[in-house]
């Protein structure tokens, strides 16, 4: 028997019993919806979710219902979220039963309940009786008995009833596919993972959403010797262990770096137990596994097995599902382990490597004093310019980043040039638009465009411009490119350039189009947002509040449309699968730069009469704080750092903001003249790089210090990868590479 239930301690705060009673119009909405208390999945009396169910009841509701209707309509899987107790609910379908799997995500992850069947119908049946309750609780305390306040949560309670019960999914043949790692790497540790997808999850990714529950196939990650002896093995879900070992690594090179002595991994079992942990000697080299023997690990080698099994598991999902490309938590994975293999290699050139594991080296015999030579931690970095390339006026983006790659493009050059070497690739005539495509340069020169192969320069296709001149150029996955035009969106073949379709919304004049997966979202000054796919059909459309005026933002596992309305504006939350609206919130502002996902809130930031402001949004849309930074003029230009909001003006100067929205710490701006039209933030490894005066600064992301500085450099374009090496380009067209040459670290 299962039961779902909604927490009491809502009704019973007499301070938002009042302020429900007072809002009217949208206000009471907004209250309504930052509703939060548990939701309590009982089966057989007992609450899987231990209590941990937490979040804004309305959307977590509606979440749940939707995710049931899915299930029970016949789709293998759907997952529910709930961001404020930090765990997911996966729902996945098994004949005439569902299978419920509560993942707690707070590391190290654990699975507080696997695979608790219970049957499609009497889950239906029991979140429907528990809208049903909330909503007449609800309609209690509200005047007019709150019927437009749970409009959304009805509509989706109506829509679960309109649900047909379909069989679930017979589990097919998986796809073949890259096969995981079953032998270590020779002449050092290795981190092994085995999958077992018995019900084809990662097959049953449909692509375009951030979908957590294709990603929890069980299985086994298991660390061994160089001879393949085993260490320590984790069995489980090898995507929850991986994400928790790559963070435990982030603290294990830390640890490296400051010279401690020991550091401890903790490792997650399963069930609801209390974890264990891997004890790394780290003068000493080893690794103590609970209940075995100590065994000879240099930690920079456990780092880095760790990154590349969870670069292996990346390449797994997408060779048995190219879709998972669109999958954004294994996107972020895989992401986080290439930074991670970055720094580690940045380590062993000499940062504080291993002193008992360096070749070349002799053995230190006691590890070197950790008293600090002053208070704090100091850092200097100095760096080398790569290269220089003057291409003329900007064309496009002007700064076309693409791996190892960054093209410039002007209109009296463009140019590819490697990023670590400074080696120029190719050099071609310019153009007055280009963007970077998968593996390509998107170019046009008079009313011919191109398409040129980035790293030969050769060109693959060129045909007669089919419009206007593009404004962007996206692509879909496994669908054609999209030129963006001002009044349509064009589909390409990637392959010839063949037109494919062309779409033209009725009366705009301007559009911005972002890619999400398959789904291209356009938005149009006349106030629409479509989702368009990969065969140019309209796969939804609504109505925004006013016109869109900048492209959409992936943000909290959303699209994100900026609307200008009377005095501000509204920032607009729809999934883009389905178009379905999740929220919008009202600004005082109209946002300065794209909304910015920061940890579980989304930042935004503008201009109130000249005076600057910055917002901070629940993943709900519900507002947390606005904050005027002080010594801030105009609008600032945001980048995230971890727990640090970075916050600069148009004069250079920058404000470091908390997760409470209070200053960390500032920095005025230079008394000299700054560029117009300066590039915002960039952020990497613990150091944010700014414009400042006639040059850049490296500031330390913690203090706001100054550990570096590039002189002669005024960038309109700032892109700075994970090894921190620095490509610019200026609103003249002069565009430069630097890398770190040289840096000291000092604990």
């Amino acid at each position: 028997m299962i039961r779902i239930r909604t927490g009491a301690s809502w009704r019973h705060d007499p301070a938002l019993r009042a302020a429900l009673r007072r809002a009217a119009g949208p206000a009471r909405g907004a209250i309504a919806r930052a509703v939060v208390d548990a939701l309590a999945l009982e089966v057989d009396g007992i609450d899987i979710s231990a209590g941990r169910a937490e979040g804004p009841l309305l959307h977590s509701l509606e979440a749940l219902l939707r995710a049931i209707a899915r299930v029970v309509a016949g789709a293998p899987h759907a997952t529910v979220a709930f961001p404020d107790g930090e765990i997911e609910v996966l729902l996945r379908r098994r004949g005439p039963g569902v299978l419920l799997t509560v993942v707690a995500l707070s590391r190290p992850s654990r699975v507080l309940a696997s695979d608790v069947e219970v049957d499609a119908q009497e889950l239906a049946a029991a979140a429907l009786e528990a809208c049903a309750t909330f909503c007449r609780e609800l309609a209690e305390v509200l005047p007019q008995g709150g019927s437009r306040e749970a409009q959304r949560l009805r509509a989706a309670a109506r829509d679960l009833r309109r649900v047909e019960a379909a069989p679930g999914p017979r589990p097919g043949p998986l796809p073949r596919g890259r096969p995981p790692r079953t032998a270590a790497r020779s002449g050092r540790v290795s981190c092994l993972i085995e999958l077992a997808d018995d019900d084809g999850l990662l097959a049953a990714y449909e692509g375009g959403r951030p979908d957590l529950g294709s990603l929890l196939v069980p299985g086994r990650v298991s660390l061994r010797t160089p001879d393949g002896a085993e260490i320590c093995a984790v069995p489980g879900f090898p995507f929850l262990a991986l994400r928790d070992l790559g963070a435990a690594s982030d603290g294990l090179l830390g640890a490296a770096r400051r010279g401690e002595s020991a550091y401890a991994i903790p490792i997650a079992r399963t069930g609801r137990a209390a974890p264990g942990s891997l004890a790394v000697d780290l003068p000493g080299g080893t690794v103590t596994a609970p209940g075995r023997a100590p065994v000879r690990c240099p930690p920079l080698d456990l780092g880095r097995a760790f990154a590349e099994a969870a670069l292996e598991l990346g390449l797994v999902a997408r060779s048995r599902n190219p879709r998972q490309a669109e999958n954004a938590y294994l996107a972020e994975l895989e992401a986080s382990a290439a930074d991670r293999l970055a720094q580690i290699e940045e380590l062993a050139e000499g940062d504080r490597a291993d002193p008992a594991g360096a070749t070349g080296r002799a053995p230190v015999s006691r590890p070197p004093p950790q008293r600090a030579l002053g208070p704090g931690r100091l850092r200097r970095l100095s760096f080398r310019r790569t290269f220089s390339l003057d291409v003329g006026a900007p064309a496009g983006d002007g700064l076309l980043l693409a791996g190892g790659v960054v093209a410039a493009a002007g209109a009296a050059a463009v140019a590819a040039v490697e990023r670590a070497s400074g080696v120029v690739l190719w050099r071609a005539e310019g153009c007055a638009f280009a963007a970077a495509v998968p593996g390509a340069l998107l170019a046009v020169r008079g009313a011919a465009l191109s398409v040129i192969a980035l790293r030969t320069g050769r060109t693959q296709w060129t045909r007669p411009l089919p419009g206007a001149l593009p404004t962007a150029a996206i692509a879909l996955v496994r669908g054609p490119l999209v030129l963006v035009e001002p009044g349509a969106l064009t589909g390409l073949d990637p392959g010839s350039g063949r037109t494919l379709w062309r779409f033209e919304p009725p009366g705009a004049a301007r559009l911005h189009a972002s890619a999400f997966g398959g789904i291209a979202a356009a938005a149009a000054d006349t106030g629409f947002l479509y989702g368009v796919d990969a065969a140019g059909r309209i796969a939804w459309r609504l109505r925004a509040p006013g016109p869109i005026v900048r492209p959409p933002s992936p943000a909290a596992r959303s699209c994100l449309a900026v609307a200008a309305v009377d005095g501000g504006a509204s920032l607009l939350a729809v999934d883009p699968a389905s178009g379905t609206r999740s929220w919008d919130a009202t600004l005082d502002f109209l946002p300065a730069g794209p909304p910015l996902a920061w940890g579980r809130r989304i930042v935004v930031a503008g201009a109130i009469a000249g005076d600057p402001a910055v917002t901070a949004l629940e993943r709900s849309g519900a507002p947390a704080w606005t904050v005027a930074p002080p010594l801030l003029t105009g609008p600032p230009a945001l980048a995230v750092a971890g727990g640090i909001l970075v916050a600069r003006d148009p004069r250079g100067a920058v404000v470091a903001l908390g997760r409470d929205g209070g200053v960390r710490w500032v920095r005025p701006a230079r008394a000299d003249h700054p560029p117009p039209g300066a590039a915002p933030p960039a952020v990497a490894r613990g150091t944010v790089i700014v414009p400042a005066g006639d040059g850049l600064a490296a500031l330390d992301t913690r203090t706001g210090e100054i550990v570096g500085a590039i002189p002669g450099a005024s960038p309109s374009r700032l892109a700075v990868d994970a090894s921190l090496g620095i490509a610019a380009m200026d609103a003249d067209g002069l565009a430069a590479g630097w890398r770190v040459a040289t840096h000291l670290s000092v604990v």
